[in-house]
């Protein structure tokens, strides 16, 4: 009971901020300090969130017409959902806060030549179970050779079935608030998506856009709409937690 009490006021504090999404976010600055000023206490063991910015440094990612690399829109939405989950008292990790891949993180070898990639994932999974997180949530945007697709989408892990909770209620908190034309569905991770397929702990990974739709592409690279889409994404994950069944 004192979990869910707990995780009620957290969802409080940003539904009392989810009010603004509906119209003009503002200045960050503003909001954050208005969040900070509600102070969320709690008696146990801090619940960690690993908030998984994708790809970075040499690793683009996938890469737009206009030049645009996914690994920065990853990170800069990656950084504001981790400030706005501290901001609800949510104690909260990232993989990565800067421009870089993760493979060294545990100095496992004196070469990576080869093989960054492969340690760069299998870092990101080691450190969120190493945090003991109680959800993991990896970032990203999608692309595809056909440019009208659009729309923020889902996968989730099929190791724990607290991954479909977090799952839907991203996915719903951003039809509700952020896209209300989008119809997609969650989607069960394969094997292809290392991140969620070796995680053991809830996890999900969200496919925040389209950087093959000119439209989405320039409202994923406008500061407000990431604004919004972070907020959207707290919303959820604090949401979850308060309904995970463990």
């Amino acid at each position: 009971m004192r979990k869910k009490m707990w995780w009620f006021f957290g969802f409080i504090i940003l539904s009392f901020v989810m009010v603004s999404v509906g119209g003009i976010v503002g200045n960050f600055d503003f909001y954050r300090k208005d969040i900070s000023a509600v102070s969320v206490t709690r008696e146990q063991k801090p619940i960690t969130v690993v908030i998984d910015a994708g790809h970075g440094g040499e690793d683009g990612g996938c890469v737009a017409a206009d030049g645009t690399l996914e690994k920065d829109l990853n990170l800069a939405v990656a950084l504001d959902v981790y400030e706005m989950l501290r901001a609800a008292g949510v104690s909260v990790a990232l993989t990565r806060s800067g421009d870089g891949m993760v493979y060294d993180m545990y100095s496992d070898l004196d070469d990576y030549e080869g093989v960054k990639k492969t340690y760069d994932l299998k870092n990101r999974v080691r450190f969120a179970k190493e945090s003991e997180c109680l959800l993991f949530v990896s970032i990203h945007m999608n692309k595809f050779s056909d440019e009208r697709f659009s729309g923020l989408q889902v996968y989730f892990s099929p190791n724990d079935s607290d991954s479909i909770t977090a799952a839907l209620r991203v996915q719903s908190y951003v039809t509700d608030y952020l896209q209300p034309d989008n119809e997609r569905e969650i989607k069960r991770a394969g094997s292809n998506i290392y991140v969620l397929h070796r995680s053991q702990m809830p996890a999900v990974l969200i496919e925040c856009g389209f950087l093959s739709n000119p439209e989405e592409r320039e409202r994923l690279k406008d500061r407000e709409y990431q604004k919004k889409l972070s907020f959207c994404i707290a919303a959820a994950v604090v949401d979850s937690l308060a309904n995970f069944q463990t």
